[in-house]
């Protein structure tokens, strides 16, 4: 209710610091002067000369009015390319010795703006924001027995929201920081290590990079302003300024398109900006499903080229949720058969690849039985004799009967929700007992 007030109140400011004909930014006939939501107000200036006098216009609209400014939390950024500050830029309100501030950034309704117009701060801060969310979500799913789904619905409810907040203006990069965030959550959801493949951990939980969604966003928000009636004026002069080689925001939306192969629809947007709404909604989904479909070659070549995904790339067929993480409901059965799935586990094969007991692989034999077999997933599994007692009770007979590695991945890649909990406490058990005698 305040604001409205407020609004109401200082509607007629506009036309007051309109004294001057020459303030404010001039795109083509549209004038800009400030920019107004709630109690926040910038105003804009092309030249120090020019800020200044809105600066005084101001200081005598509140004095007429009875309104004061909180000179402390105002701020002035002069936007350029590099370098410091000039000769005479420097701003004051209501008197000489009341100087304002002049910073590098400032944040502005949740989004930080650089002096340069780079985001990296932004992106940081997003991270930062981000990272506490995410704390704050892994504290409350350690106290609590929650499916795998509903944790990664939290995830992005209450993580990807906050990292994704006016992406639409600053989303244009992959940022490797943010995917970062997302990928440590996914490893703490499933249990494994920090330093366990990315690709297999977005391939168990079906997954899909965070820029994926923040360029879909962007791509609707394009559309929006094209479409737009209220802002044609602008929506025009950056589309100028766009041809005729300057570089903006419209600029790197169009190498977007042009980079997934759309740039078809650039022309036909720009040409023919009132199409149909469901004519949106088609081409959205057809730029989504571009995405997804180049990431999931990129994931495909990446299990595909690691040595130590030799396993997972017989088990997993695509790249979607893992049915165990929800058939599955204890946290402590479902981490030992994603660490044997994913090869994040202490078994010879994997523990024989790194430091200074690094050996060959023909040589990572097994030290819980005298078999002299190698102690890869299989022989964990079928064939290490202290575990048979556990295996006769966890694993049908079908499996154990003659093994090979066909039963081996089939066992893995069951969709039979009692098969995966008693090969789940197979694993567990079986672990235990290695822990043991080791």
């Amino acid at each position: 209710m305040f604001c409205i007030m407020f609004s109401l109140f200082v509607e007629d400011l506009e036309l007051y610091l309109q004294k001057r004909i020459d303030v404010g930014l001039s795109l083509n006939e549209l004038c800009l002067i400030l920019l107004l939501f709630a109690d926040d107000m910038v105003i804009l200036a092309e030249t120090p000369i020019d800020l200044q006098s809105s600066l005084d216009t101001l200081y005598d609209y509140c004095n007429t009015w009875g309104l004061e400014v909180n000179v402390d939390k105002t701020k002035c950024v002069v936007f350029r390319k590099r370098g410091g500050l000039l000769r005479g830029e420097s701003w004051y309100y209501g008197n000489n010795s009341c100087i304002i501030e002049t910073v590098n950034d400032f944040n502005y309704l949740g989004v930080t703006l650089n002096y340069t117009g780079n985001f990296t701060l932004n992106t940081q801060t997003m991270y930062g924001k981000g990272l506490k969310a995410m704390n704050t979500l892994i504290a409350n799913l350690k106290k609590h027995e929650t499916l795998t789904k509903l944790a990664l619905q939290l995830f992005d409810s209450f993580v990807g929201s906050t990292v994704s907040y006016g992406c639409e203006i600053w989303g244009l990069s992959k940022s490797k920081q943010l995917e970062t965030l997302h990928i440590k959550f996914c490893k703490t959801l499933l249990g494994v290590r920090q330093s366990t493949c990315n690709v297999a951990v977005y391939g168990e939980l079906g997954r899909y990079p965070l820029y994926i969604n923040r360029y879909v966003r962007i791509v609707k928000y394009w559309l929006k302003l094209c479409q737009s009636n209220n802002i044609i004026t602008i929506v025009n002069f950056e589309l100028n300024d766009s041809a005729v080689g300057k570089v903006n925001w419209f600029t790197h939306v169009k190498d977007l398109l042009s980079k997934y192969g759309f740039l078809y629809k650039w022309n036909d947007i720009i040409n023919n900006r009132h199409l149909r709404k469901n004519v949106d909604s088609v081409f959205i989904s057809m730029f989504k499903q571009r995405l997804i479909d180049e990431f999931t070659q990129e994931w495909r070549n990446g299990v595909n080229s690691m040595e130590v995904l030799t396993l997972y790339k017989s088990v997993k067929e695509s790249l979607k949720l893992e049915p165990y993480l929800n058939n599955i409901v204890s946290r402590n059965l479902r981490i030992p058969l994603t660490k044997l799935r994913v090869s994040a586990h202490s078994l010879r094969i994997q523990t024989g690849r790194y430091g200074r007991d690094r050996i060959d692989r023909n040589l990572r034999f097994c030290q819980i039985c005298n078999s002299n077999d190698i102690e890869d997933e299989f022989h964990f599994v079928f064939k290490c004799f202290p575990y048979e007692q556990v295996r006769r009770k966890y694993i049908k007979h079908y499996y154990r009967s003659r093994p090979s590695m066909l039963k081996f991945t089939q066992l893995l890649s069951t969709k039979n929700k009692p098969e995966l909990y008693m090969l789940a406490k197979f694993i567990q058990e079986a672990l235990e007992i290695r822990r043991l005698r080791l």
